[in-house]
């Protein structure tokens, strides 16, 4: 019995301790409790483009599938005369699609072969956007081709990341800045920093050539705008 009654004391003698530890711990100011916020914020940077990427298609019918593949050809020697008389690199200009197939159509419920079909697509860079509309213009002098996506984008984007970063950043620690002066406390370091999302939202235009008009003098008129980069970051700071 008076073993046992030992025991109980120092089992009723830990548990105290193990409360006063815990008590102690849960002070303000005391190691074992770390008061955190999780903030976010949001940057944004406004670039001018400075390329173009736009792709153009060439597609011809004929009976016969070499026929119709020397039309495609000879079509797509003048566009590709056209872009290298423009300085464009052979780098900037590639194959997207090249197709041979036959067509067909339905004539009172019968299908019957209308001839073959030759087509061929090109994506094309440029990187003297103030030649934009020339080119186009200078494109639409050879008759049914299709131009399409005309995107404005900037190649090099590295700096306005980093500088969108930076805002991110800097707003995320003001908001934090302004919630512990409301709440009587300070900011301390950043335990951890994520970022939730990077958006380039270069824009797109669509325009078709099908075919050259004598009586269009005017020329095409395609103007850049402007586009951004932002960043998104969620952190977690210490508070105290």
């Amino acid at each position: 019995m008076k073993r046992l009654h030992v025991l109980s004391y120092c089992a009723l003698s830990m548990v105290l301790v193990l409360f006063l530890s815990s008590c102690m711990s849960a002070k303000g100011g005391e190691p074992g409790l770390v008061r955190t916020i999780e903030i976010s914020g949001s940057g944004e940077v406004v670039l001018q483009p400075d390329i173009a990427t736009f792709s153009i298609q060439v597609s011809e019918r004929a009976p016969t599938t070499s026929e119709a593949q020397a039309f495609a050809n000879a079509k797509m020697a003048e566009l590709l005369t056209v872009l290298r008389s423009n300085s464009i690199a052979e780098k900037d200009i590639s194959t997207t699609s090249l197709n041979l197939r036959p067509e067909y159509e339905w004539v009172d419920n019968k299908q019957f072969l209308a001839g073959q079909v030759a087509s061929q697509s090109l994506s094309v860079t440029l990187r003297d956007l103030p030649l934009l509309g020339s080119l186009i213009d200078q494109l639409g002098s050879v008759s049914s081709i299709q131009l399409d996506s005309v995107r404005f984008d900037k190649e090099d984007k590295s700096a306005a990341i980093q500088e969108a970063r930076k805002k991110a950043v800097d707003e995320a620690f003001e908001k934090a800045e302004m919630y512990a002066k409301s709440s009587n406390m300070k900011v301390g370091r950043p335990i951890s920093i994520t970022e939730s999302s990077f958006a380039s939202n270069g824009y797109s235009v669509r325009a078709k050539v099908m075919m050259a008009s004598e009586s269009f003098s005017a020329g095409t008129e395609v103007p850049s705008g402007s586009m951004t980069v932002s960043a998104t970051i969620s952190m977690v700071l210490e508070m105290f």
